[in-house]
């Protein structure tokens, strides 16, 4: 180096050009290691004042005596997205009974169990519910200077999910149900995901309409739960893709229209309708669905053709729909006569469940649990 200039490592100044990058990097270590000391020194003052003027608010957790001392320091160490965090936690001790604790690891949030730092953790957790465990470890790794492993982040995901309380009123809101298969349990065909949210139109943003969505529910299995917390909550409306039977789940309960008229194909095949022919089957379906006025008698009029030609299985599954086709004409407080706006979820939801192994199946409703509550419900955490 030149004469009074700042001494530097001489690994800085390399031949292959990265002399920059090597400064950037050098810089970076020693503002992590002056940001451990700093930390430290703050957190040691904030308890020395604590002491001083709180003291009569401490208590022996033995004795509950009130006559106590400092006793020292005691080394903690924690991990941070910028490293190790060497602390010093004050140790006080009792006159009374000799106890030594640490009487500030509630207040600080450091206890005995703690080995990170929430702002490490949450990055964790948010990475978990985007990639696999085991890719979430490497970038957490790659990115930060804190490392959790796979099993770590796994469980802090089922812990964040164990402590999610979802919304308990849906007044004059509209909840959309859907479901959708995934590779999870021992059934070769997987064990269906069972998604419920309340949806509303929000704001033009860019001179686009936005919609408003929460969760309410999600598990993985089958559809009593779901079942069970709609009748809880007792919804005004309801929008579902006709997989389960949920009449006495809202107090007004309408069949999703294109859920209703994809579905046609299905029986059409069952009765040997000929490929060619089943878009007509379906183009005339969705004229019927979407006429408030003459829709409900045309709809029964084609049931009964339907039947007439022969075609039992799709007669039957129009038939079975008919009490909840045409709700939104009667009643008039429906946001969303579909399932549209949930769609985009249920694309997010097989992205994330789709990882090429089989899940155990709370291991992946934890997961879909907090990544959703994030999405919807929590969005200044992580809204995709």
């Amino acid at each position: 180096m030149l004469p009074g200039e700042q001494s530097l490592p001489e690994v800085i100044v390399s031949p292959d050009g990265h002399v920059v990058n090597n400064l950037f990097l050098y810089r970076c270590k020693q503002s992590d290691q002056a940001l451990a000391r700093q930390v430290n020194e703050d957190f040691m003052s904030l308890q020395i004042y604590w002491f001083k003027n709180r003291r009569q608010q401490l208590v022996c957790p033995r004795c509950s005596s009130l006559n106590l001392i400092r006793k020292g320091w005691r080394n903690r160490v924690l991990m941070s997205s910028r490293g190790r965090l060497r602390l010093k936690v004050l140790q006080s001790r009792c006159k009374v009974c000799g106890r030594t604790f640490r009487p500030f690891n509630g207040w600080a949030g450091i206890p005995s169990s703690r080995r990170f730092l929430e702002e490490l953790v949450e990055k964790a957790v948010t990475l978990g519910t985007q990639f696999s465990f085991s890719r979430s470890a490497k970038t957490l790794k790659l990115l930060t200077s804190g490392a959790i492993s796979p099993e770590g982040i796994r469980r802090k995901v089922a812990d964040d999910a164990n402590r999610i309380s979802l919304p308990q009123s849906t007044a004059a809101q509209t909840v959309l149900v859907d479901a959708t298969k995934v590779k999870a349990g021992r059934k070769q065909r997987g064990e269906p995901v069972y998604l419920a949210v309340t949806a509303e139109r929000g704001p033009q943003k860019h001179g686009r309409p936005t919609c408003i969505k929460n969760l309410i529910h999600l598990h993985v299995g089958d559809a009593a739960p779901v079942k069970k917390r709609l009748q809880a909550i007792r919804p005004d409306y309801l929008v579902h893709d006709g997989g389960e039977n949920l009449t006495d789940c809202a107090k007004n309960v309408q069949r999703c229209r294109w859920h209703l008229t994809h579905q046609l194909k299905h029986y059409l095949w069952q009765d040997q309708v000929p490929h060619a022919l089943r878009p007509a089957f379906q183009k005339r379906v969705r004229s019927i669905l979407a006429d408030r006025m003459k829709g409900p008698s045309r709809y029964k009029r084609f049931t009964d053709n339907l039947m007439a030609l022969g075609y039992e299985k799709t007669a039957s599954h129009l038939h079975g729909a008919a009490n909840e086709a045409f709700t939104y004409v009667k009643e008039q407080g429906f946001t969303y006569i579909d399932t549209s706006p949930l769609e985009r979820e249920m694309r997010e939801l097989n992205r994330r469940a789709d990882i090429g192994s089989r899940w155990s199946p709370k291991g992946l409703e934890n997961v879909l649990k907090v990544l959703f509550h994030r999405r919807l419900n929590n969005r200044s955490k992580g809204q995709t």
